[in-house]
Formats: structure tokens, C-alpha cells, sequence
């Protein structure tokens, strides 16, 4: 759990690990640099952070970025905290809690992934349609008190459903959590966009359905503490010009190239399966990153945030009731313009 406490030990794991590029290297170059971290590996999920890099997009803008990846949502959120990175990628739920529990004016400058990534899945002939049905039933989760479990009981908490009465096991964000399902361990699981598209492509006979069924809310977005957001301002800007330069390469050119690219500068699991990268990157475009509508991508729209903060409040997870403190478009719009 983030908290006040574990700060500092946490900011302390990568502390001497020589992240800095001389800056009288970057200034030769015409670049600024900034330090970015990514909550795991450098996988798929994060190829438009990886293709800013390896695409040149953010050095057409300026800016060198310094990539580094966190093992964990709640250890990445430590480090930006703590002042180790400049900005990090991460859901707006594990934002909102993290200001809760350490009071840090973290602060979205913009949000990619807006509907939220995770899907519950279950088979067609024990199909779990709605939170009610999980009662008394044993649903698997990528990890314990991460994400996938925050929205579970967020789910059960929507429709009055006892937490208790649902059991859990921990079957990790893969298809093989489908092997577990059929072999009856668990009634339904938890998963991400990456897997729903794997199930898709092998015609697995299963139901799924997002949380944003009964918790909807801004997703994946780009945050960062509101006094770096203020003293450099100018080079997020920068930053979001290029990030949506990438974004745009990855809805508009072949995907496969982008990786293999990817791949020569990050270890990218998997980066030479054009085929299921291809569908990963097109679904996640369509479903996710343009779910609100092509006007509104990489922006925060208001009324997501609106409803997460309800939910969020109504669960008591958070105290905070103005859900303005949480975002700004201000950078992004600069960008856009």
C-alpha cells in the first residue's frame, strides 16, 4: 500500500541507477530531457510510450526521454511521488487512491485508454453476466490488491453484493487463465484487453463484458505531480506532441514495423508476432483509445471523471469530491493546437 511511510524506501530502489543522460550532451542536441516510467515491463500495452522513443517522435519535438520500467503500479506511483521520474503511466483509479493515502497533488495531463482495459470473462454454458452472479462464486484476478480486484469490489459494491461472498484466486493476466476456468477452479476471471483479444483470435466460447458495466471511469492516462506539470510546462507540451504523433503512426501505419523497431532499443515480449500485435494495437485503438470519439483522443474527458469519482466516493475509497483536482486538458490542448 502507498502511504507516507514506504515512500521514501520505495524511491530508494532505484536510487544510483545512473538514469541521466549529461546534460551538456542533451544541450548540444537541442533536447530536454525528462524521465518516464512505465508500471511493468516494456510490453505491448506501452508501445506508444516505446514507439515515441524508437519512432523519433519526441525527439522531432525536442525531448529526450529517459524510459525506465517499474515493477508494479504501487512501486511506480512511489517513484513519481518521491520525485525519481517526472511522469508515469497509470489508471485514474490507482491515481485517485494514490491522493488519498499520500495527499500528493498528482495531477492527469491526459488520458489515452478511455474506457477501461479490464473485462470479465466466463464460459457460454456457466455464462456470469452481472456482478449479482458472482455471489457465492470464485472469480481469478491478475494480482491481489491490484487493479482487477479494486474493480472487483467496486463492481459488488455497486450492487450491494457482500465482498465476502465472493472468493478469489490470483490466475494473472494470460490466456491460461481460460485452462483454469475449464478445469473448474474458478467461475469467472479478470483480465485485460491484450487477453480479450487472444480469446477472440482462438474463438474461445466465452462472455465478456468491462467494468465499465457498473464502474466506468477515465483508464490509462499520463500523470504527473502538479508542480513539474508547472515548471515545465512548455516541454509537456512537447512531450504530448509527441505522444500523439505516435499514436497516430499506430492507428495509421502497418503495426508489425513499429515493433520490430520498437524492439532494437526495448526488450518487448513477443515483438515479432506481427499478426497478434496487429490485433492487440487495433482493438485497443477502436475500443479503448477512441472509445469516447476520435475528438476526444488523449484528452480527459470531464464526464468520466465525474462518474469515477461517484463510484470511488460512494465505496468510500476517497474523499475528495471535486473531480476538477484529479485532471487538466490545458497541456494537451496546447499540443492539439
Amino acid at each position: 500500500m502507498l502511504n507516507r511511510r514506504n515512500l521514501l524506501k520505495g524511491a530508494a530502489a532505484f536510487a544510483g541507477t545512473g538514469l541521466l543522460t549529461t546534460p551538456a550532451i542533451l544541450r548540444a542536441q537541442g533536447l530536454e530531457e525528462i524521465r518516464v516510467m512505465t508500471p511493468f515491463s516494456y510490453g505491448s500495452s506501452f508501445i506508444e510510450m516505446l514507439n515515441a522513443t524508437s519512432g523519433g517522435h519526441w525527439e522531432a519535438n525536442g525531448v529526450k526521454a529517459v524510459m525506465e520500467a517499474g515493477r508494479g503500479g504501487s512501486q511506480t506511483m512511489q517513484q513519481l511521488v518521491a520525485g525519481q521520474t517526472d511522469f508515469i503511466r497509470i489508471s485514474s483509479i490507482e491515481q485517485m487512491r494514490a491522493i488519498e493515502a499520500t495527499k500528493a497533488d498528482l495531477v492527469t495531463f491526459s488520458t489515452l485508454y478511455q474506457a477501461s482495459t479490464f473485462h470479465v470473462v466466463s464460459l457460454n454454458d456457466k455464462p456470469i453476466n452481472a456482478a449479482e452472479d458472482m455471489v457465492g462464486k470464485t472469480i481469478g484476478l491478475v494480482s491481489v490488491g491490484g487493479s482487477t480486484e479494486i474493480f472487483l469490489d467496486l463492481m459488488l459494491d455497486n450492487v450491494g453484493v457482500d465482498k465476502a461472498s465472493v472468493k478469489r484466486e490470483v490466475t494473472g493476466d494470460s490466456p491460461s487463465a481460460l485452462d483454469v476456468m475449464q478445469a473448474g477452479r474458478i467461475d469467472a476471471f479478470m483480465c485485460s484487453i491484450n487477453v480479450v483479444v487472444a480469446m477472440r483470435e482462438m474463438g474461445a466460447p466465452v462472455t465478456i463484458w468491462s467494468t465499465d458495466k457498473y464502474a466506468p471511469m477515465p483508464s490509462q492516462g499520463y500523470v504527473a505531480l502538479r508542480s513539474t506539470l508547472t515548471e515545465k510546462g512548455d516541454l509537456f507540451v512537447r512531450v504530448l506532441k509527441g505522444l500523439h504523433a505516435s499514436v497516430t503512426e499506430l492507428m495509421t501505419e502497418p503495426t508489425g514495423p513499429i515493433f520490430v523497431r520498437a524492439a532494437k532499443d526495448f526488450e518487448i515480449p513477443g515483438y515479432d508476432d506481427a499478426e497478434r500485435l496487429t490485433a492487440i494495437v487495433k482493438t485497443t485503438a477502436e475500443e479503448l483509445w477512441l472509445s469516447q470519439g476520435k475528438e476526444n483522443l488523449m484528452r480527459n474527458v470531464p464526464e468520466l471523471w465525474v462518474k469515477g469519482l461517484d463510484t470511488l466516493t460512494k465505496a468510500k475509497m476517497v474523499t475528495n469530491t471535486d473531480p476538477a483536482l484529479y485532471w487538466t486538458n490545458d497541456y494537451i490542448e496546447k499540443a492539439l493546437a
